[in-house]
């Protein structure tokens, strides 16, 4: 059965497309990833380049909508209040509450440049107008001073205020070409190092107390402003953490191996790297980057097993806060930050495996962070909800197991700004370019126009209705043929791929690599990728004590999850008797339209039992039922988009198996 979206996806792909959105700023280079080609073995195709559609393209464009709703929260209040010449409302008085409000004008530059939307340009100048009130005379910029005081040690997020700002700063100079808010960033940047200079004491405990971000704030406002002794303090700011060769190794800053800290010191550290070519600063990435992903990162992409912390320990990863109510876990900022460093060691190696990972964690746990209107979000994103949790809370907001919905806020706003500059940002991540040609990089319909340095111009349309369906086509739209090579990501969870140029025989290809067809590519000629969407088994790392004996589903890049609202029984008590190679004949995977916005959800053979105390509700699982055992055909639905359908949800991604036979 064909979907009504894919039909018009294949047939009116190119004129949607030319009617998306007004044309964006004439500056084609890079609005957000403006690495240098000399040590960039890739980089991203420009926004201005781009147009997304499809399953991506719904996200990004639902960021406009939650921009201008989160206007209506108290974000900005804090510079309205300081721009009126009042006094700060209780509700602005939270930590690094400035940081939300530059989060927000990032990430507005960014869907700016993309759409051209005049309200949002209206509201860009009216935050920039309050930003720049703001300001005093030395530079200095942060209205929560007083009742705090500059360079506090109380909070130690000066720094970090500022690299927030910065980014801020040079979006909004990439976006629309004014530089009043560069110049005022400039201002506040020769502060900052004046003070250093002076010896002030705030940067003796900066390596250990602050909160990381400032290195790639420095580094892009030195990028863009020409200024290269912002990028030499950048550096001199990521030497005061201590990094090795071990996770264990790092200390980023207050919290030691804080999760999001340690992405975004890492993600400095690699810019810093591109930019400079500084061995120091990316001598012991590749190896932090690989003990991450193989030790500490959850099946979701999520990172954090300990409130907000990353364990010192290797797959110290249990998948519930049950246990230890101070045991939250994948805090969504952290998922950014991983997202953030996974990129530009992307950009550093060009190998397909660190889009793998920003797939897994884009499609479950960033996009499973919020609401499928982009108006609510996690703060801590728990693989496992069940049994009592009256008096738990999702880092404030009741009940845990939803969404805090605008205009609601958390009490610390970090993940929601953090969406927007992501989801504006995004577009940036899908396709890649070198001198050669072009990467893709996540599948999505899409249509690309670049021109290479040579003066060649790709221009091509991607028609794909993934990740649901199985079938990329790519087709070259140009009027001239073009001679490039077409790098296309055969993804690692895909044992094997068909691909095709019409009218030449098929081949297939591994998973877990960058598949090339180099060629001249004549207009209107298409290659075909065939990505089977087998619902398959995961079975966890042995290593990991918290899951033992269980299983994940999974189907294309999806993760799977049980949810409260589709069995009579709690969640918890569900297991399955399944062998893991047999995944593909046991599971029936089913389209429901009607069901999240539209998705195939996998019917698997399971069964079930009562627990047999009401403590047992509380324990996190692997529980095993006791009791009369009954059959029943499990319902699983994508862990993203579990609780969307009520207040009251309750979720397992981890299954315990009883494996056929026993």
């Amino acid at each position: 059965m064909i979907r009504l979206s894919h039909l018009i996806a294949t047939v009116f792909l190119l004129p949607l497309f030319a009617a998306m959105s007004a044309e964006p700023p004439a500056d084609h280079s890079n609005t957000v990833a403006r690495w240098p080609a000399e040590r960039a073995r890739c980089r991203p195709v420009p926004l201005a380049d781009v147009r997304i559609g499809g399953f991506l393209g719904k996200r990004i464009d639902q960021n406009l909508p939650s921009l201008m709703a989160g206007l209506h929260t108290s974000i900005p209040r804090g510079f309205e209040a300081r721009g009126a010449g009042k006094d700060l409302p209780p509700e602005t008085r939270r930590l690094a509450a400035d940081s939300d409000l530059c989060k927000w004008l990032e990430g507005a530059c960014y869907v700016y440049a993309r759409t051209g939307d005049e309200k949002l340009r209206a509201e860009i100048d009216r935050i920039t107008g309050l930003i720049l009130q703001c300001q005093q005379p030395d530079g200095f910029i942060n209205t929560l001073v007083p009742p705090y005081e500059r360079f506090d040690s109380r909070v130690n997020h000066d720094l970090y205020i500022a690299g927030h700002f910065f980014e801020a700063a040079v979006a909004h100079h990439r976006a629309t070409g004014r530089d009043d808010l560069l110049s005022a960033a400039c201002r506040w940047a020769d502060y900052l190092i004046d003070q250093y200079r002076k010896k002030n004491p705030y940067y003796d405990t900066v390596g250990t107390r602050e909160h990381p971000e400032y290195e790639l704030g420095f580094l892009r406002l030195g990028r863009e402003a020409l200024r290269p002794e912002y990028v030499e303090f950048a550096a001199t700011l990521a030497r005061m953490s201590q990094v090795g060769p071990t996770v264990a190794d790092i200390h980023a800053g207050g919290g030691k191996l804080h999760a999001v800290r340690t992405g975004y010191l890492l993600a400095g550290m690699a810019d810093l790297y591109l930019e400079t070519g500084r061995p120091d600063m990316t001598e012991h990435l590749p190896a932090l980057w690989r003990e991450l992903v193989d030790t500490r990162m959850y099946v979701t992409g999520a990172i954090g097993s300990h409130g907000e912390r990353i364990s010192d320990e290797p797959f110290d990863l249990s998948p519930s806060a049950a246990e230890n109510k101070d045991r939250h876990l994948g805090e969504t900022c952290a998922c950014v930050s991983m997202i953030m460093f996974t990129w530009r060691m992307h950009a550093i190696t060009g190998q397909s495996e660190c889009f793998d990972v920003i797939e897994r964690a884009l499609y479950n746990h960033y996009l499973g962070a919020m609401s499928l209107d982009n108006l609510g979000n996690f703060y801590y994103n728990p693989l496992h909800v069940t049994g009592d949790i009256i008096g738990k809370t999702d880092h404030g907001h009741s009940p845990l197991c939803t969404r805090c919905r605008m205009p609601e806020i958390h009490s610390t706003t970090c993940c929601l700004p953090n969406s927007w500059r992501f989801f504006g940002a995004l577009p940036e991540y899908v396709f890649s370019r070198d001198a050669d040609g072009l990467f893709v990089n996540l599948y999505t319909s899409a249509e690309v126009k670049h021109t290479l340095p040579d003066g060649r111009t790709i221009h091509l349309a991607v028609e794909t209705d993934y990740p649901w369906r199985e079938t990329v086509r790519l087709r070259h739209v140009g009027s001239e043929p073009v001679e490039f090579a077409l790098r296309l990501r055969v993804p690692g969870w895909c044992e094997q791929v068909a691909w095709s140029i019409e009218g030449e025989p098929a081949q297939t290809s591994p998973g877990g690599r960058y598949w090339t067809i180099r060629r001249l590519w004549q207009p209107g000629q298409t290659a075909t990728l065939t990505l089977p969407m087998l619902p398959r088994v995961i079975v966890p790392d042995a290593r990991i004590q918290a899951v033992a004996g269980t299983v994940v589903f999974a189907r294309g890049p999806i993760i799977y999850c049980l949810e409260k609202e589709d069995v009579d029984f709690p969640v918890e008590t569900a297991r399955v008797a399944i062998e893991p190679t047999a995944a593909a004949k046991a599971i029936r995977a089913e389209w429901r339209e009607e069901l999240l916005e539209g998705v195939y959800v996998l019917h698997v053979p399971g069964e079930t039992a009562a627990a047999t105390a009401a403590s047992d509700l509380k324990t996190s699982p692997p529980l095993v039922p006791a009791g009369p055992v009954r059959p029943i055909e499990l319902m699983l639905v994508p862990f993203y988009a579990r609780a969307n359908r009520s207040n009251d949800s309750r979720w397992v991604v981890f299954i315990p198996n009883r494996p056929t036979g026993e």
